[in-house]
């Protein structure tokens, strides 16, 4: 049994324990940065108090993990059968150091986030795509961190961190391989026992998404989160076919499992993609690539062997290089003002829901005579915007699957078996089936005008833009997304 010397209490979990070795890790530096590194970025500016920070998340995270695989524990032959390849593959000794090491990876996995969390990803993304010379962005990243093999900067940098951390608390050594593998390889075969722990912390179903949407929920109004997480956690069960090991979950607590991913969906239709909070990310990010670009961000700020400085290399950090900039140029002080000040008369938002979305959209195609069209995400569609209505044109792609590849698959606890269905199956769940089909009526993409009093030319703007868009797909712009009217 692992004994717990740390008493943490949280908003959604209540009392969390911790072990000696938790809050060694809790207590180093590289761990407290979490604190002033918001979860929900610019959302704050929304929903005041949802502070969230990858710091208490990752507590939860923590604590959901655990109670998974204390679940997965009891499996009787199935639990043994996989315990002896785990033994034998990596060392863990028991049943405690199983559950040790899922609620340590959980701890870490998002330990490697930079200030704003994935809005700074999305700008160093921006930034990648202007570079002079070119890279790419897993070169930018190898660049940054030394470490090759990751799409994302974040995951990079967690697998730097962890050599430190790992040195630093002194983990056994079975502890310490088993949690560097997970931290620093993406995909983990199935065939591989380390996929169970990875599973846990990083599936369709994880302990990540059970906190994170339950927390969200609870801080932005209460609206929905409501799910229960114990049963979630409590049906959980491992197998094995002829591809590896899986994860299940029961088909008893079918409700529970829409429940969780429907409320995921309302977080990031209401939260993450809420039209006022994209504004805001799309601002912000304009600042920092701005700031990349000027070289007031670079990779010597974020140096881990520089521990104490890395440690403040948070939230706080980066609000006082990005209000402290220079503007340089009028679109520059104009969004600054729009960030800092909420001056609102100078940026416009050509749609801030599904209805305005869709309008515009139809007045494009009927104009143009296609029944659907989508952008290609270039800088050559904004620069051509920009220049015909005389403002700068910034442009935010949401990038959401409320229902990814990954699969639920279900288990049947009276069989003691996996039953062969999917959540995502119609006979199933047409709930779940249904969310992608939900999501793609939401807006996909935001454009944003920046210019001198660009609110009180509102209409006449929107009209331009439609003739615009219109003739732009007519000269074949975004043209293989463009279907011909059908007449």
């Amino acid at each position: 049994m692992l004994r717990f010397v740390l008493r943490v209490r949280d908003l959604v979990h209540g009392t969390i324990l911790f072990t000696e070795r938790e809050q060694k890790i809790i207590n180093h530096p590289f761990f407290q940065r979490l604190r002033q590194i918001r979860q929900n970025d610019v959302a704050f500016y929304v929903y005041p108090s949802i502070n969230t920070s990858r710091f208490e998340h990752l507590l939860g995270t923590c604590r959901v993990a655990g109670m998974m695989a204390e679940n997965l524990t009891k499996g009787g032959e199935k639990w043994e059968k996989y315990f002896r390849v785990l033994r034998k593959q990596t060392g863990i000794a028991s049943p405690e150091e199983f559950i040790e090491l899922c609620r340590l990876y959980a701890l870490l996995h998002d330990v490697g986030h930079f200030p704003l969390s994935h809005l700074f990803e999305r700008a160093v993304t921006k930034y990648v795509e202007s570079r002079k010379p070119k890279v790419n962005e897993a070169e930018f990243i190898r660049e940054w961190s030394g470490q090759s093999g990751f799409q994302k900067l974040h995951e990079a940098f967690g697998a730097l961190l962890i050599e430190r951390l790992t040195r630093d608390i002194s983990l056994p050594g079975s502890l310490q391989g088993a949690l560097e593998r997970l931290m620093t390889e993406k995909n983990i075969p199935r065939t591989d026992p380390l996929s169970v722990v990875k599973a846990i912390v990083d599936s369709e179903v994880d302990a990540d998404r059970i906190d994170f949407v339950r927390r969200d929920g609870i801080l932005a109004g209460g609206e929905y989160g409501n799910f229960d997480v114990r049963r979630l956690c409590d049906s959980v069960f491992m197998e094995q076919d002829r591809w590896g090991w899986r994860i299940g979950y029961s088909e008893k607590a079918i409700t529970s499992l829409e429940a969780l991913l429907l409320d995921r969906y309302r977080s990031y239709a209401w939260i993450q993609f809420h039209h006022r909070v994209v504004a805001m990310k799309t601002l912000t990010r304009f600042l920092i690539v701005k700031a990349l670009e000027r070289g007031l961000i670079t990779k010597e700020h974020f140096n881990p062997a520089e521990l104490y400085e890395f440690a403040l290399r948070d939230d706080v950090w980066l609000w006082n290089v990005l209000r402290s900039m220079e503007p340089g140029d009028e679109t520059t002080g104009m969004i600054q003002r729009a960030v800092f000040y909420r001056e609102k008369k100078n940026v416009l938002n050509l749609w801030k829901n599904r209805p305005a979305y869709h309008a515009l959209r139809r007045q494009v195609e009927q104009s143009a005579g296609v029944r659907k069209f989508n952008y290609e995400p270039d800088e050559a569609y904004k620069m051509e915007l920009g220049n015909h209505l005389g403002v700068r044109a910034l442009m935010f792609f949401v990038e959401f699957k409320p229902k990814e590849e990954k699969t639920v698959p279900l288990y049947s606890e009276r069989d003691k078996k996996l039953t062969g269905k999917d959540l995502a199956d119609e006979d199933v769940s047409m709930l779940v089936a249904g969310l992608e089909k939900i999501w793609k009526g939401e807006p996909q993409e935001f454009i944003f005008l920046v210019g001198n009093d660009v609110t009180e030319r509102a209409e006449e703007l929107k009209q331009k833009w439609v003739a615009f868009t219109a003739q732009w797909v007519e000269r074949g712009g975004g043209r293989q997304l463009s279907f011909p009217l059908l007449k």
